[in-house]
């Protein structure tokens, strides 16, 4: 096999291609890139077995063929080279050869039949979203997903389609976001489905200013395609919780207070927290609140005090300040609205116009006396 290949193309693919790849794999041959050299153009492709990333680069080719390279090794390489052309030949026996005017090198690659099918979908069901639509729908939930291996359905995004709603839900246990679209047109497929949050990830990194996709969902996978790029990701088939049922509906308390005081004051105070239970408190007056922490570790104290606008009885509740810093950092308004109830009860963050809205619940940890 013998193809050229621009080395910023190659390397930016790379990059991109490394982001599937796990870092830590007994099966050697996904460590790999899959080079499918073809008339016209190669496709690189990388798995982890539960994600495929293919992405197409038009290209001078000499001769077809596949081969499966080290990516690590690769990457590195092309990392340190000049900008330019890359000659690379492939041997009878597997060896990449790359030359370049600083010399020349050689990799050695492993059996195309050794890599895994890329994914099968069949019978699908077809979702046509807005690029600017599915950024916000990742940039609103991806961030709650659990990272507990343990709990496979809240590794994942649940996305919901209605006749005239997208629904998208994300929690770790200790925080809920739901996000909810509002559309003018409905689409042809209803249903819903749990994907990966790497998936999502990936998707967001490779969108770029891309208007229009089509999200194809079949029995067990689904698809992705734009530009030059194609995603597939596994469907996760554990059950989604019942995220209706634990959203509080009488949170009469209500409290609206500037989301980058509250933030600002939170990072402050929080350096001063305990470092593994991340501990500080919130009492709220009717007119301020006042954020603050101990940790009698390492005797340090923090505590400020903002101007807020509260309805309801004096309440002191605690938090996780690094839970609590993430979702006041997602949170859209100047002012933000929240509804409390009691120091052990969630706390409702909330969003509202008329096309979109986004509930997020957070809850609290009990205050060390």
């Amino acid at each position: 096999m013998f193809f050229s290949i621009d080395k910023s193309k190659l390397q930016s693919s790379l990059i991109q291609l490394n982001k599937v790849i796990p870092a830590r794999s007994t099966l050697p041959i996904i460590s790999c890139v899959l080079f499918d050299i073809r008339k016209d153009c190669i496709e690189l492709r990388a798995t982890d077995l539960e994600i495929t990333l293919s992405i197409l680069i038009n290209t001078e080719i000499k001769k077809t063929g596949m081969i499966a390279i080290p990516i690590k090794t690769l990457l590195d390489i092309t990392q340190e080279l000049d900008e330019g052309s890359l000659s690379f030949e492939v041997t009878d026996i597997g060896k990449i050869i790359i030359n370049t005017h600083f010399g020349k090198y050689s990799i050695m690659g492993k059996q195309a039949d050794e890599f895994p099918a890329i994914p099968t979908i069949d019978q699908a069901n077809e979702l046509l979203l807005k690029g600017p639509l599915l950024t916000e729908m990742i940039d609103n939930t991806v961030y709650a997903v659990s990272r507990d291996e343990m709990k496979p359905a809240l590794q994942g995004v649940l996305l919901q389609v209605k006749k005239n709603q997208l629904i998208t839900v994300a929690t770790d246990g200790h925080r809920l976001v739901r996000y909810i679209k509002e559309q003018s047109k409905g689409q042809a497929f209803e249903g819903q489905v749990v994907m990966p949050s790497k998936f999502f990830s990936i998707i967001r990194n490779q969108m770029g200013d891309i208007k229009d996709i089509t999200l194809k969902i079949s029995e067990n996978h689904v698809q992705i395609s734009f530009d030059n790029t194609t995603i597939f990701s596994r469907i996760i088939k554990q059950r989604f919780p019942d995220y209706e049922s634990v959203i509080p509906q009488d949170n009469d308390k209500k409290l609206t207070v500037n989301r980058n005081e509250l933030l600002n004051s939170v990072k402050r105070v929080s350096i001063f927290s305990n470092k593994s239970t991340k501990q500080i408190s919130l009492s709220i007056g009717k007119e301020s609140v006042t954020i603050s922490t101990e940790d009698p570790e390492n005797i340090t104290t923090g505590r400020e005090t903002i101007p807020c606008v509260y309805e309801g009885e004096s309440l002191v509740i605690g938090y996780n300040a690094q839970y609590l810093k993430e979702v006041l950092m997602h949170q859209k308004d100047e002012d933000i609205h929240i509804k409390l109830k009691t120091p052990v009860s969630a706390t409702i963050f909330t969003h509202n116009n008329k096309e979109e809205s986004i509930v997020t619940l957070l809850m609290p940890i009990r205050i060390n006396e």
